[in-house]
C-alpha cells in the first residue's frame, strides 16, 4: 500500500513525463534520466517510483520505445543523417539494439535515395573535362563528407556511381 505522499509523487512523475511526451517521443531511458533530473531533491523515492509510472505510461500506448525510434530515424533521415550516425545517436539515448536494428534494416532504397539527394545538394560544379586532380579532390572531399554524416562506404559508393539506365 502506497502512502499519500508517494502517490502525490507518482501524480507529479506522471504529469510531467506527459508534458515531456507532449512535446516529442522520447525514449525510456531519456525519460527517466530528464525525470530524475527534474526531481532530483526526491531522488530516492523516484527511483522507487519511476518504473511504476513508466510501466503505466507504457500500458497506456503514451510511451513506445518502437514509436520514438521510427520517429527519431524518420526525422534524422530527412535531415541528411546516415544509418551509421543515427544508430550511435539512439545507443546514446538507450535505445535497444534489437529496435535499432529493426528500424535501421528496413527500407535501405529509401537511405540510398536520401545520401543521392544528400550527394546531389552537395556536389560543386562539374570539373573540366582536362582537370582530373580537381575532379578527384572533390571526389574525395564529398566521400569524406559522407563518411562523417554516418553512411556506409558501400552506400556512398552506389550513390557516387554513375546510374544507368
Amino acid at each position: 500500500m502506497r502512502t499519500a505522499a508517494e502517490n502525490t509523487t507518482m501524480v507529479e512523475l506522471r504529469r510531467a513525463a506527459m508534458d515531456l511526451l507532449a512535446r516529442r517521443e522520447h525514449s525510456r531511458a531519456e525519460l527517466t534520466d530528464k525525470l530524475r533530473r527534474k526531481f532530483a531533491e526526491d531522488a530516492d523515492r523516484v527511483t522507487q517510483l519511476l518504473p511504476a509510472v513508466l510501466d503505466q505510461l507504457e500500458q497506456d500506448g503514451l510511451l513506445s520505445d518502437a514509436r520514438f525510434v521510427a520517429a527519431y530515424v524518420r526525422y534524422r533521415r530527412s535531415r541528411g543523417f546516415g544509418p551509421l550516425l543515427i544508430r550511435q545517436e539512439l545507443r546514446g539515448k538507450g535505445v535497444s539494439s534489437v529496435l535499432l536494428d529493426a528500424a535501421l534494416a528496413a527500407n535501405t532504397l529509401e537511405w540510398l535515395e536520401s545520401l543521392r539527394e544528400l550527394v546531389a545538394r552537395k556536389q560543386r560544379l562539374p570539373t573540366p573535362e582536362g582537370d582530373a586532380q580537381a575532379a578527384r579532390k572533390a571526389r574525395q572531399k564529398l566521400y569524406r563528407f559522407c563518411l562523417s554524416r554516418g553512411f556506409s562506404s558501400e552506400q556512398i559508393e552506389q550513390a557516387l556511381r554513375p546510374e544507368t539506365g
